[in-house]
């Protein structure tokens, strides 16, 4: 049913929820299951510079060695559990871009081919809608392909 499963990592609890999700799924259905996280930008599009989207070198290798972190957590639990079996592969990645988190999130599934997209209810912003975070329900809202909401 699922053949590639996209989660959304940021380090937060949600997150961590989300990947024992989608890792139960990957495993029922034998999909690829990407980890996925991005850099979010330090300079926004209302900022006067006229220049948005933008991360230093410095504090995207420094997001990037946190996010690697949590991919290796990640995989030491996989491989310590033995719950992955030779049919299921997992890829981990870290990007940044100009755009939202959400519209990064749907264009790199979009990019794959994804067929679900797992993501928490809120993330590290620290910002919280009564129900979802502004990043999970802009995922929810634009999706092309199912979306699994794990709290």
């Amino acid at each position: 049913m699922f053949s590639k499963i996209l989660v959304g990592i940021d380090g937060s609890e949600y997150s961590r929820n989300a990947v024992n999700y989608a890792l139960d799924l990957a495993v029922k259905y034998g999909s690829e299951l990407f980890l996925l996280a991005i850099v979010p930008s330090k300079v926004h599009h209302g900022d006067s510079s006229g220049v948005f989207g933008m991360v230093a070198p410095s504090y995207f290798n420094e997001y990037k060695k946190e996010a690697e972190k949590w991919f290796e957590e990640i995989i030491s639990h996989i491989n310590k559990e033995n719950t992955i079996d030779s049919s299921t592969r997992v890829k981990s990645e870290v990007i940044t871009t100009p755009f939202s988190t959400p519209a990064s999130i749907l264009n790199y599934a979009e990019e794959r081919d994804v067929d679900l997209i797992v993501i928490g209810t809120r993330g590290n912003s620290g910002l919280k809608k009564m129900l979802l975070g502004s990043v999970a329900a802009d995922v929810v809202t634009y999706s092309y392909c199912p979306v699994l909401v794990v709290k």
